[in-house]
């Protein structure tokens, strides 16, 4: 009986730990930063109804390319480099990732809905003398400068170099993390942008992730596990079809670009360059640390295989991998 208790006491002391393991490294769960990623469509909708004067784009001079991928593994740095091989844009790659800069300057928007901020916050009284005879507490400039702040940040940090860099105007970045949510609030800054949204096969792509231990603080999780690795493929991907055609974007399988089967010139065409060289694409470049290296073949078992089709078979389905 006490052999039976001590089994039965280890056997709970294990499972907690690999319990919290798994919950502290997110290995079941999204965290709140892409789970909640809807609130900032639902704040931009809140802003364009009541500012709708900050969605005029007549004077913007900028054409920026932003690549979405669902998920690691799925194309975005070939992409990254076919649409830099036009010479007409300086495409960042994933440019400080881990500290989720443009999440983070994303979801400060959430707060704003229908009814907050209150139209007191906007006092446009210039005489300084007045506002001191008035309640003032929450006095703050118009939303205009708000919205230039963002621009700015992203503008300075990532326009500015390239152009000063590669002596072009036009600039952008991949991603592999960001939701449709984002790609809008983007949309919102860069009125002219283009986007590129590029999908893999889960099976496929998880199959090459497999092993990597990359992951970080943003978005707060490591999917080394399949059950994270499939739904952050499923969250972005399903927003990404949603969405794609609101935010002037085209949607590319990864096979099919691999293979031959996607015009060149519609892909350039989209994002306003000459050309793109197709000799990209034959091309295989390795990592930085041993560019070289022979990849040795990996396998998925059946559980993972099981895991991801369960997690992905709608999308799986529509788009004809299984």
């Amino acid at each position: 009986m006490q052999n039976l208790e001590n089994i039965l006491r280890k056997t709970t002391k294990i499972g907690t730990q690999v319990l919290t393991e798994a919950f502290y490294n997110r290995k079941f769960t999204l965290p709140p930063e892409l789970k909640e990623a809807y609130k900032i469509t639902k704040a931009l909708k809140y802003i364009k109804q009541r500012w709708p004067e900050l969605w005029n784009s007549n004077n913007d001079l900028e054409y920026p390319v932003f690549i979405f991928s669902a998920g690691w593994r799925s194309g975005s740095t070939l992409m990254q480099r076919l649409v830099i091989s036009s010479e007409e844009v300086a495409i960042w790659g994933e440019p400080f990732g881990r500290a989720g800069i443009i999440p983070r300057l994303a979801i400060t928007l959430t707060a704003f809905n229908h009814g907050w901020p209150t139209d007191n916050f906007f006092d446009d009284d210039s005489d300084l003398l007045n506002l001191s005879n008035k309640w003032i507490a929450n006095l703050t400039p118009s939303i205009n400068y708000l919205k230039q702040a963002h621009r700015e940040l992203i503008y300075q940090w990532l326009a500015i170099p390239a152009k000063k860099r590669f002596g072009i105007s036009r600039w952008g970045f991949k991603e592999v993390r960001l939701t449709i949510d984002h790609a809008r609030y983007l949309k919102w800054l860069f009125p002219n942008a283009r986007f590129i949204f590029i999908y893999r096969n889960l099976f496929d792509a998880y199959r090459s992730w497999k092993g990597n231990l990359w992951g970080g603080i943003w978005p707060g999780y490591f999917p080394w596990s399949p059950i994270v690795f499939a739904r952050h493929w499923r969250l972005l991907l399903e927003g990404y079809l949603q969405g794609y055609k609101e935010v002037d974007g085209i949607m590319i399988k990864f096979e099919d670009l691999i293979s031959n089967k996607i015009d060149l010139n519609e892909i350039a065409n989209h994002i306003g360059v000459k050309r793109l060289d197709a000799s990209v694409l034959k091309k295989k470049i390795g990592g930085p640390d041993k560019p070289n290296k022979k990849r040795r073949k990996k396998f998925l078992t059946p559980f993972e295989y099981m895991i991801l089709k369960f997690i992905g078979r709608p999308l799986l389905k529509k788009l004809g991998y299984c």
